[in-house]
């Protein structure tokens, strides 16, 4: 029961939501307090027009508007710094002591105050949600109900008399207000999360396709050069070594012009779980264009990216050996470049990779060449905590 209760008045609201709910919460506060103030002031000039002739002071008054405006500053406050949930409970809770408070003083505008229930329930269900609205409900009514008893009481010793029938019948209908209103609330509640979860799986799906590549479900050359830019910040500030291959499969369009384009997006799958399968989790292959592919190595030196490609291509070879002898035989020329402490920017790395990767292709087919052929410029090395021997 406790545990319930906790989960209630101090629920475990999602980050998404918990943003959501204090760019609302604000607004919620200033039109919440907006109507209790008119709220108080027409009950305020009701109370002057029956107390005409009884002379009461209005100091009772007064102090209830001013706390009012106090709260209202602290929950805004808390608003502003995110504390949505006791922001909600603060103003719900205030909202019921205060129209308690001026029942008590007021026993005979008992009919006009409690509309302050009601929107204690709203202030809540609105800013925090879920099912905090239920025990605010229960005690709203139980101070409703403690309230009408005490004017009841109050009119008694005053000889006058009250309208038990009716009296029973308002306190009915309040207790079915106040459970239907936190139904409502926190039906609507219900929904807001059930919308924002299927808004967050749209997002998902969509980011997943901008960044995936449809025929090989590789990750695609934005995915590669998002990733790049972490990778890239990350080892500059570590002074960890990052390396990148670039890798264009030989020959590829004769095997789409003998065999057709279908047969030719089957071999690209094939390449791509053959290759994917060789590497590590945080390696990243990524389709960047039709037959061309490319690997980013976080905390690999150039020496661990050409290993890296001799085992790619005995992957591709043991894969093309799997295929139909009149297959041509699958091969690739590739490039490797490592980060070096000269660049400033990821074109300088992508550059040096796509160059060793032209290398490659005019020295003929299956060939894997490296920066160093055309750039010895120092890179960052870590020689004590080298890649492992693939």
């Amino acid at each position: 029961m406790i545990n319930r209760l906790r989960a209630a008045f101090l629920p475990k609201i999602d980050p998404d939501i918990r943003r959501y709910r204090a760019r609302t919460a604000s607004a919620e506060t200033k039109i919440l307090y907006i109507l209790l103030v008119a709220w108080l002031l027409v009950s305020i000039a009701f109370s002057r027009l029956i107390r005409a002739k009884i002379n009461l002071s209005l100091a009772p008054d007064l102090i209830i508007i001013g706390l009012l405006i106090i709260i209202a500053g602290l929950s805004y406050w808390l608003v502003k710094r995110g504390d949505t949930v006791v922001a909600g409970n603060l103003m719900a809770s205030t909202l019921i002591a205060l129209t308690g408070i001026a029942i008590f003083l007021s026993p005979e505008s008992l009919y006009l105050l409690s509309a302050g229930f009601p929107l204690a329930i709203m202030a809540v269900g609105a800013i925090v949600g879920g099912t905090s609205v239920y025990p605010f409900a229960v005690i709203a009514f139980v101070v409703l109900t403690l309230g009408w008893l005490n004017t009841h009481s109050v009119l008694a010793d005053q000889g006058g008399s009250f309208d038990s029938r009716s009296g029973t019948i308002f306190l009915t209908t309040q207790a079915i207000t106040y459970l239907g209103l936190a139904v409502m609330l926190h039906t609507l509640s219900r929904y807001i999360l059930r919308t924002i979860d299927s808004l967050h799986a749209q997002r998902e799906q969509l980011t997943d396709i901008a960044l995936t590549d449809d025929l090989t479900n590789l990750p695609n050359r934005r995915h590669l050069i998002e990733q790049l830019e972490r990778e890239f910040i990350r080892a500059r500030r570590y002074r960890r070594p990052l390396s990148l291959i670039y890798i264009d499969l030989d020959g590829f369009k004769s095997i789409n012009d003998r065999f057709g384009h279908l047969f030719g997006d089957e071999i690209l799958r094939g390449t791509a779980i053959a290759m994917r399968a060789v590497l590590r989790s945080t390696d990243l292959l990524a389709r960047i264009g039709g037959d061309e592919f490319s690997v980013l190595l976080p905390e690999t030196n150039l020496e661990g990216g050409r290993r890296v490609a001799n085992k790619l291509r005995k992957a591709l070879t043991a894969y093309s050996e799997r295929l139909d002898p009149i297959i041509p035989s699958l091969s690739f020329c590739a490039g490797v470049g490592q980060l070096r402490r000269e660049d400033k920017s990821i074109d300088d790395l992508i550059g040096r990779a796509d160059e060793a990767q032209y290398r490659a292709k005019v020295s003929g087919k299956d060939q894997i060449r490296t920066q160093l052929e055309f750039d010895q410029l120092p890179l960052f090395e870590t020689p004590q905590d080298p890649r492992v021997t693939l």
